[in-house]
């Protein structure tokens, strides 16, 4: 198979939208495919889309973040369709890390769910190693039962005095 990397287009969304959606269902997660987050993304230089046989096989955002010390390219979001397709992540990769040091980025991250063995394998195959940090997190107001909702696959009701406290 050829497999190649492409730069994300808002109207990407409607191929991407179904992999993000299976991708999020299966690690408990929110879908991250938006029309506003497409458009953001695609601005930002380092989104790009997996293409090959049978068009859209994968996609990752990412974006750079500057603390005051040094620049992060950080990417949010590394899925591809079928799940685990090694061929569409690695090339996801390569572009990824082609258009940091491109752009004088020298330290990337990437946020992984912690079941993602297949993303893992990517990762470690492209020469990524797992940072010795750990990633706490916590939604407030009516969107914490949203994030509670998706990570059970079910609906959940807001609970009362839960909104910020």
């Amino acid at each position: 198979m050829d497999t190649h990397a492409r730069p994300l287009e808002p109207e990407d969304a409607p191929a991407i939208a179904g992999i993000d959606a299976a991708y999020a269902r299966a690690y408990g997660l929110e879908p991250r495919t938006g029309a506003a987050s497409l458009r953001f993304f695609a601005r930002t230089g380092h989104a790009f889309v997996a293409e090959g046989e049978g068009g859209v096989r994968g996609f990752v955002l990412a974006q750079a973040l500057f603390d005051g010390e040094r620049p992060t390219l950080f990417a949010g979001r590394l899925a591809s369709a079928p799940p685990g397709d090694d061929e569409a992540l690695r090339a996801l990769l390569r572009a990824l890390t082609k258009s940091a040091y491109d752009a004088g980025v020298y330290d990337l991250r990437v946020e992984l769910p912690a079941g993602d063995a297949a993303g893992a394998e990517a990762l470690q195959a492209e020469r990524f190693g797992v940072a010795p940090t750990a990633v706490y997190s916590r939604h407030l107001g009516s969107r914490a039962a949203a994030v509670a909702a998706a990570a059970d696959g079910a609906g959940a009701e807001p609970v009362e005095g839960d909104d910020h406290g």
